[in-house]
């Protein structure tokens, strides 16, 4: 059996969550929702470090998989990396898909607060309710979807 290549495992990942947040809207209770929330964000996490991988082995990189230690392995070899780029403008909106993304993981798989139900009064993000809480994994998803798309096709390009 031949091993998956990186654009492979970002697209099962990606295909996992879409089918997990399908089952979340179907689905007619909340402890469902709440439930599975969690296993939604740690799978898009996993598609980006996938996306990053993929970003790495497109430009020759060889830094660990962060948006920083990366664009800064570009710099270094003077190369552009124009989702690098996006990502690091991204990083710097707490208010961005990325940001909230990030910060999802980080409430879920690090015992952190919440940084969602502190922001409700500042930001009405798509599905920061406890009514639709799969509106925002579903958000995140499609923000990362056009992202990897848009980067394979620049990348296809070269």
């Amino acid at each position: 059996m031949s091993p998956l290549n990186p654009a492979s495992l970002t697209n099962q990942r990606l295909d996992s969550a879409r089918r997990l947040i399908s089952e979340i809207k179907s689905s007619d209770g909340d402890w469902f929702t709440q439930g599975h929330e969690p296993t939604v964000t740690f799978l898009l996490r996993s598609a980006l470090n996938g996306l990053l991988q993929e970003v790495k082995i497109a430009y020759g990189l060889t830094a660990d998989l962060t948006v920083e230690q990366l664009i800064t392995n570009a710099t270094d070899n003077e190369l552009t990396v124009p989702v690098l780029s996006e990502l690091k403008l991204l990083s710097a909106d707490s208010n961005s898909w990325f940001s909230m993304l990030l910060a999802s993981f980080d409430t879920y798989f690090e015992c952190r607060p919440n940084p969602i139900s502190s922001q409700l009064s500042d930001v009405q993000m798509i599905g920061a309710s406890a009514s639709d809480l799969g509106g925002s994994v579903k958000s995140y998803l499609d923000s990362l979807v056009e992202l990897v798309l848009r980067f394979r096709e620049e990348s296809s390009e070269y």
